[in-house]
């Protein structure tokens, strides 16, 4: 086993590298995300305001810690501003909602009584032993569904969890600052933590690994450019005044795994069947049809071929990915195959 070892060293670190790299995510996506996640939020942080960081300190020969700090206020500043104009535009939706509310439910309630009227006659033609329960009777019984309990337990929870989230915030914005201001530190901490056999791989992998992430990224941009197209042109046949908006909300909602513009365009539907607008909610039926239809197709296709890998594989990865991880796992089935990619390059680049 020894010998076996020694004679294939390369290709033995390799494929223990890769069971690492899988192993790792695994337990830190499934037991130590929740943990390290306000931690995880200050790495994200870091690494998109690291170009604004590094251009200050170069430019204006700022201290790392003064231009981190001016990073952390720019990043904590749009944000804020863009909670802002969210909240602004949220309370607005409300005011004019609620203005035109006894409006909305009194066509609403014209809608149920016609339901109930078209009931009550198929009830007629029913045999005795089958019950037809009024409107009455199904929607306590729908929302009892998809409310409920469950529903109140969580709103409950998360009112109590308001001091955890405003925890997690800060702690995330506290971390960021150290992962700008001392980030040399830190990697060099973890790189002399590391095995020299670790450090090999990612040094190995790294080029190969930084395409495949770049590749990815590509794909997922030229996905949800498709769907805001789609979303779009489906949206002006429809005549909607917010066409354009709306594509641009189902493009970006479009990177959230299995949800997606099924988040609006679903609900949407049901509020126009329930309104009698029959043709807005086939349309809206419709986008959502084309939409999902396009992104389960091209996505392998356009993954594989922006990732160096076949189709086939990018559609293994994803399901895979969904039936360990969960819903993560639609972006961490693609993580992995990537880092397989990198280190069988590597392999083949070793090898000639």
């Amino acid at each position: 086993m020894r010998e076996f070892y020694f004679e294939n060293k390369e290709r033995v670190d390799r494929i223990l590298f890769l069971i690492l790299v899988t192993v790792t995510f695994y337990l830190f996506f499934t037991v130590f995300f929740v943990l390290l996640a306000p931690f995880f939020v200050g790495l994200i942080i870091a690494l998109i305001m690291e170009p604004i960081n590094g251009f200050l300190v170069r430019r204006f020969k700022f201290k790392r810690w003064i231009s981190s700090l001016l990073c952390l206020l720019i990043f904590m500043g749009i944000i804020s501003s863009l909670g802002a104009w969210l909240f602004s535009t949220l309370a607005r939706q409300v005011v004019t909602f609620a203005e035109n509310a006894p409006m909305h439910i009194e066509e609403i309630m014209e809608r149920l009584d016609e339901a109930n009227i078209w009931l009550q006659r198929l009830g007629e033609h029913l045999p005795d032993t089958l019950y037809m329960p009024s409107i009455e009777e199904m929607v306590p019984a729908v929302v009892g569904i998809f409310i409920g309990d469950g529903m109140r337990e969580t709103g409950l929870r998360t009112l109590g969890n308001v001091g955890d989230y405003f925890l997690n915030i800060i702690l995330g914005l506290v971390s960021a600052y150290f992962f700008m201001s001392d980030g040399s530190k830190i990697f060099n901490f973890v790189k002399n933590a590391c095995p020299k056999w670790i450090l090999k791989q990612m040094s190995q992998t790294k080029n190969a690994l930084v395409r495949a992430l770049s590749g990815y990224f590509r794909a997922q941009g030229i996905i949800m450019g498709m769907v805001g197209v789609i979303s779009v042109v489906g949206l002006l046949f429809l005549r909607s005044p917010y066409a354009l908006l709306l594509g641009l909300l189902f493009a970006a909602l479009d990177f959230l795994p299995i949800l997606g513009p099924a988040l609006v365009l679903l609900p949407w539907a049901l509020i126009s069947v329930i309104m009698g607008n029959m043709r807005q909610a086939i349309g809206l039926l419709i986008i959502y049809g084309i939409v999902t239809i396009t992104r389960q197709v091209m996505q392998p296709k356009i993954l594989g071929s922006q990732m160096g890998a076949h189709p086939l594989a990018s559609l293994m990865s994803i399901y895979i990915g969904f039936r360990i991880f969960g819903l993560l796992g639609l972006l961490i089935g693609p993580t992995l195959l990537m880092i397989f990619i990198a280190i069988r390059e590597t392999d083949s680049t070793s090898s000639a």
